[in-house]
């Protein structure tokens, strides 16, 4: 019996020892070799001029010929451009696993089935590559997209021509890539990208929002030392290091460059990334370093890189949604100021578009565009603009915007859209808004409820993972907020662009927050979202000289500008609320409500002190108001199409 016991264990030892050996020399479907004698998928490093090494992985076509040459289009990522198995991942993906890093899916898969090669790069100090990241979208992290592109240039199986896409953090790399002015990018697609990361999604209006910060802090600090635990605990409270062992025994973290193993090591230990929730909390001016850094985001951030992006002449493919953060804003001042031809879809799309955010939809109404669909727009952008396409590219930009509660889209080719005429609604007694200016003076009481909140799924947090955007509590604020109702609209109306607040107030506090919401109101008493405004009332100082246009009164942010509130004593200021588009029907009320916090997604103003009692006035000497933009509503105009290309290739 012993005997055969240990015939047994050393045919099982035998087994796991062939089966390991199999499995390390197992073809994953990315080293099937082309036709063209090229790896369909391998890992490479990219040597900068400062030393810094920069990881690229590569997928090609698979029917890739020998004489071909193809485009490329590249993406920038903070997020591991790809993961690595271990010996038991290996195993496990040999037998069936469905396992990440194994096929190629997302742009690496529809890409190279399109006739393209698609590159994805671990921005420096991330990842693989090696590097200190300084601070986000640092400026040496832009230079390095020039050598990139170069070297792209320089491969066997390149045509020339290279383009950029990206959702979110790599969405605003695509565009920071035309800073480099490369002759060989041709177009780029930002998609849900960050225009001003500082005031449209970190810190609006100058307050802190840790609903999203804090959980992306901690996962791109575990990304960046290679702590695949870190990233899988990273906003999962209900998650334990336990729940790791498994995963950890089949991925490794970031995919080592190929033949470059030893190298991640080290790679990983000089990244020393800023801690980014710390580094976010001390941009508390529009011109405060951020990072390791003397650099401000006004310098590395689209919008402060206008003359370089426009210099490039480099044509944009732009996707947004009214309640993706506060990036549609950033769309529309790219579209209004910059010279570069865009093609900008704004749409009723969650973070990365994976979502219906409608109000006026059910809640689990499918997105307009499938992944698929959206990146299939995105790739007739690019075709328009390949060197070897003889039809001439349309030379006008275009912006397609959507209409909450109407599902259809517009077009214009100029923002705002002149159709639309500003309507005045007055804060008045009885909690009315009325396009009357009230007789007489009179003012609401309201202390702030450091407690309220909207929606734990808001624009703000959802930016986390791209989740649905629901606001369904709009009831349940009740006092916490103070409300302001219109009259019943008489005709169905197009509600559409940015709404100016002008507001007159006392405050016993010499701090505070504005949150302010503008809402549909129906006949039976349902409340839907249109959008907000959040301001710290210590930059309530406008300025004649906006880095960017805001449709309305424009915060400098600056600190030679902020000032405390005057305690006590009667003040006013004017602010904008994020733009939106939205069907009033007939008989629906519009309501705005204001309030001193939003415990769901913004820090408190003041922090500590106890809440403020305001007094918001209304009347012939302190005419608080709204204003908001509207025409009788028409149906949709034809949503503009470039011009077809006769030659561009059909996807089979």
């Amino acid at each position: 019996m012993m005997r055969l016991l240990g015939i047994a264990a050393a045919a099982a030892v035998l087994l796991i020892t062939a089966t390991l050996i199999a499995a390390s020399l197992w073809d994953m479907p990315g080293d099937a070799l082309t036709p063209a004698g090229f790896k369909r998928n391998t890992s490479v490093y990219i040597d900068m001029p400062d030393g810094a090494r920069i990881a690229a992985d590569i997928w090609l076509p698979l029917d890739i010929e020998a004489d071909a040459r193809v485009p490329t289009v590249i993406e920038g990522t903070r997020y591991w451009r790809d993961t690595g198995l271990t010996l038991m991942g290996r195993v496990a993906a040999m037998f069936g696993a469905d396992l990440p890093g194994v096929s190629p899916s997302g742009y690496n898969a529809f890409f190279p089935d399109r006739g393209y090669a698609m590159m994805t790069i671990d921005v420096r100090g991330t990842g693989a590559s090696s590097g200190v990241h300084t601070t986000e979208y640092s400026l040496e992290e832009t230079d390095d997209y020039r050598h990139v592109i170069e070297w792209v240039t320089q491969q066997p199986w390149s045509s020339g021509d290279v383009f950029a896409v990206g959702v979110s953090y790599s969405g605003t790399s695509a565009e920071l890539m035309t800073a480099t002015n490369h002759p060989a990018l041709k177009a780029v697609a930002p998609l849900y990208s960050d225009f001003d990361a500082q005031m449209q999604l970190a810190t609006p209006g100058g307050v802190y929002q840790p609903a999203f910060i804090e959980i992306w802090s901690a996962l791109v600090a575990a990304m960046d030392q290679n702590d695949f635990c870190g990233v899988m605990l990273a906003g999962n409270p209900e998650a334990s290091p336990g729940d790791c062992r498994l995963p950890e025994l089949l991925v490794s973290g970031v995919k080592p460059v190929d033949g470059e193993a030893d190298f991640l090591e080290s790679a990983v230990q000089s990244h020393n990334s800023p801690n980014v929730a710390a580094m976010v909390q001390t941009l508390t001016y529009r011109d405060s370093a951020w990072g390791r850094t003397e650099v401000t985001p006004s310098e590395n951030l689209p919008f402060g890189m206008k003359s370089r992006i426009e210099a490039s002449g480099v044509p944009m493919f732009v996707v947004t949604g009214w309640f993706d953060a506060a990036t549609t804003n950033g769309a529309l001042a790219r579209f209004a100021t910059f010279e570069n031809v865009q093609e900008v879809w704004v749409g009723a799309f969650s973070h990365g578009g994976g979502h219906d955010t409608d109000p006026f939809k059910p809640a689990d109404a499918p997105s307009a565009w499938t992944g698929t669909e959206q990146l299939e727009k995105v790739l007739a952008f690019f075709e328009r603009y390949r060197s070897d396409r003889a039809a001439g590219a349309p030379g006008q930009s275009i912006l397609n915007y959507y209409v909450n509660g109407a599902d259809s889209f517009h077009s214009t080719t100029v923002w705002p859209p002149t159709h639309l005429t500003a309507r005045k609604l007055y804060l008045g007694s009885g909690r009315k808004l009325s396009s009357d200016m009230p007789g007489n003076r009179g003012f609401e009481r309201f202390t702030v409820d450091p407690e309220a909140a909207t929606a734990t799924t808001s624009r703000w947090a959802t930016q986390m993972g791209g989740g649905d955007v629901i606001y369904n509590q709009r009831n349940a604020m009740g006092e916490r907020v103070l409300h302001y109702t219109s009259e019943p609209f008489t005709e169905d109306t197009e509600l559409t662009g940015s709404i100016v607040l002008d507001l007159w107030m006392t405050s016993d506090r010499t701090a505070g927050a504005l949150h302010s919401y503008l809402e549909d109101v129906a006949p039976d008493g349902t409340i839907r979202y249109l959008t907000e405004g959040v301001l710290n009332l210590q930059h309530r100082a406008t300025t004649n000289t906006p880095p960017y246009p805001m449709f309305g009164p424009t915060h400098s942010f600056l600190q030679a500008d902020a000032e405390p509130l005057p305690q006590g004593q009667l003040f006013s200021f004017s602010t904008t609320l994020f733009a939106t588009s939205a069907l009033i029907r007939r008989g629906h009320q519009l309501r705005l409500s204001i309030a001193g916090a939003d415990a769901a997604s913004f820090a408190p103003v003041p922090a500590t002190e106890t809440p403020p009692t305001w007094n918001v006035y209304h009347g012939p000497t302190s005419p608080s108001s709204i204003t908001v933009h509207t025409a009788p509503w028409r149906s949709a105009t034809p949503v503009a199409q470039p011009p077809p290309d006769p030659q561009a290739s059909k996807p089979e």
